[in-house]
């Protein structure tokens, strides 16, 4: 079965709910039983770890553990992943803190890309280190300073391909193959591709993590996060999931589970916008650098031909000299189709003005600040082309 159409088929089991298209929404905190039996086999059933998927039967005890909608959103997209298990979280960010959390303890050491998702590197900076653990940045674009860094306690490497704001891309194979042989987890930040355009897991990678606030719900009005997992990893990542309380809601699980159902065509036509949009900035003489994978001026490019199978719309551009935040700012503000907002993923587009002072180490003088992130999202590409253009025009 294509991803198209598992995208289409999976997660329903309609026969299970009345022949619904959808799955219908369960809300549920206690879950009651026929037999005393039954319950404590649900109880120890739950201890096991083994993935629930929309098939499965109600073996679990308890509603922390999810229910039917939860496991229907988890089995579409751990179907796209090629994963072991998948975990629905209530956020991105809560997706990336349960998997730290489950690997690292007390005098453990942390690597993580230097273009990572800021919230990332401020629960690296601030909760794990009060907890003992120590993190270390790498450049995401030099090999031997990962390597380099690689301490005997190193338990995870954290990766984010695309980088965050920058869109470095990271040579996955390479990663996973240093890793393993060191005994090093690696997770990856996912978001950015969807499950349509990186499969982490076959490149080697142990562990996916979706932002499903973004691409994959698509509609800009529901947080969640999910974990894929491989074999090896989905014990302990779904131990943690236990112990932490993690859960989602199944409402917000419904809403993401009617989007993901659209996730291929808003895609394919997101890129092919995206591509006219490139085609119109390469030509304009305030653009000094298009910082978008799939540009053939990217440094990334080679890398992302071999790894990912299409683009998503999120990049960004520098402008070609230092302008004053006056006219950035007023070339942003007046846009008559680009919001003016933090995420992305939606059917809106978005601009917003990138400063990365403090949000870099390694990498910290690599990039003006004379910044731009842009989002295209599902408008006419000639509307957002002449919305930039104007935009330009006030810029100088």
């Amino acid at each position: 079965m294509k991803n198209e159409t598992k995208i289409v088929h999976k997660g329903r089991n309609s026969t299970k709910h009345f022949g619904t298209v959808n799955p219908p929404v369960y809300f549920s905190s206690t879950i009651i039983f026929p037999t005393t039996e039954a319950f404590e086999n649900a109880e120890r059933g739950k201890d096991h770890y083994e993935p629930l998927f929309s098939s499965a039967s109600t073996d679990i005890s308890y509603g922390i553990a999810g229910n039917q909608t939860n496991f229907a959103l988890q089995e579409v997209i751990n179907e796209l992943e090629g994963g072991h298990g998948t975990l629905i979280t209530s956020s991105g960010l809560s997706a990336i803190t349960l998997v730290l959390s489950a690997f690292l303890k007390a005098g453990d050491h942390l690597l993580v890309t230097d273009s990572v998702y800021g919230p990332t590197r401020r629960f690296c900076n601030k909760t794990l280190q009060s907890f003992g653990i120590e993190t270390d940045y790498y450049d995401p674009e030099n090999i031997d300073d990962l390597k380099s860094k690689i301490k005997p306690n190193t338990k995870v490497i954290f990766l984010e391909s695309p980088g965050s704001l920058t869109f470095e891309i990271q040579d996955l194979e390479a990663i996973s193959k240093i890793a393993r042989e060191k005994n090093i987890i690696t997770a990856l930040d996912n978001s950015w591709a969807t499950p349509l355009y990186l499969n982490p897991l076959e490149h080697g990678i142990d562990i996916s993590i979706h932002a499903i606030t973004k691409y994959i719900n698509g509609h800009s009005d529901v947080l969640l996060g999910a974990v894929v997992c491989n074999k090896e990893t989905y014990s302990k990542v779904s131990s943690n999931y236990k112990n932490f309380g993690y859960s989602a809601s199944p409402r917000d699980c419904y809403e993401a589970l009617r989007g993901i159902r659209s996730l291929t065509a808003r895609l394919e036509y997101q890129q092919r916008s995206l591509e006219k949009v490139l085609s119109y900035l390469e030509k304009q003489k305030c653009v000094g650098q298009i910082l978008a994978p799939s540009h053939k001026t990217f440094s990334g490019n080679a890398l992302w031909k071999k790894y990912f199978k299409g683009s998503s719309s999120l990049f960004s551009v520098i402008l070609d000299k230092k302008y004053s935040d006056e006219s950035v700012a007023k070339m942003i503000d007046d846009y008559e189709y680009f919001a003016i907002g933090a995420s992305w993923g939606g059917y809106e587009s978005l601009a917003r003005r990138i400063n990365l002072e403090g949000t870099r180490t390694v990498t910290a003088g690599k990039y003006t600040t004379n910044m731009i992130r842009y989002y295209i999202g599902l408008e006419n590409a000639d509307d957002l082309i002449a919305d930039l253009d104007n935009g330009f025009k006030r810029l100088l």
